[in-house]
């Protein structure tokens, strides 16, 4: 059986929300590359390795936020690569704020891994303040 992008994206969205870390780590290449959108909350920039994806981007997403990503469309690319939208919904772990932020998540794989992400989502709709943002 050949395992697809879209079959490595849509099994990588339920291992993120369990957190489930040995599911990720069959999922994501060890040198795993993601670049999280200037301005995200706690993870914005590049990470590289798989590890520094979840414990500097995921995870800390998760240590400020109770959200999951709820993929809506699944749309292919000519070169390969997998173009995910959808929204960002849940709340700040602490205060009152909702968070319901659109994203786009660009996958790479490679191999039967997932080799690369590019997401891109509206920072302005995470709950906060313009200042606690820049923190």
């Amino acid at each position: 059986m050949t395992t697809t992008i879209e079959d490595l994206v849509r099994a990588t969205y339920p291992a993120l929300a369990a957190g489930d870390s040995a599911a990720l780590d069959e999922l994501l290449d060890p040198e795993f590359t993601s670049s999280f959108a200037e301005g995200m909350p706690v993870a914005g920039g590049i990470h590289r390795g798989r590890e520094a994806a979840r414990q500097d981007g995921w995870w800390a997403i998760g240590r400020r936020y109770a959200v999951r990503a709820e993929p809506d469309d699944y749309v292919p690319c000519a070169d390969g690569r997998l173009l995910v939208l959808g929204r960002y919904r849940g709340r700040a772990r602490s205060g009152d704020g909702v968070v319901d932020a659109a994203f786009m998540h660009l996958w790479t794989a490679r191999d039967g891994r997932l080799v690369k992400l590019h997401q891109v989502t509206d920072t302005a709709r995470w709950g906060l303040s313009s200042t606690e943002v820049d923190r």
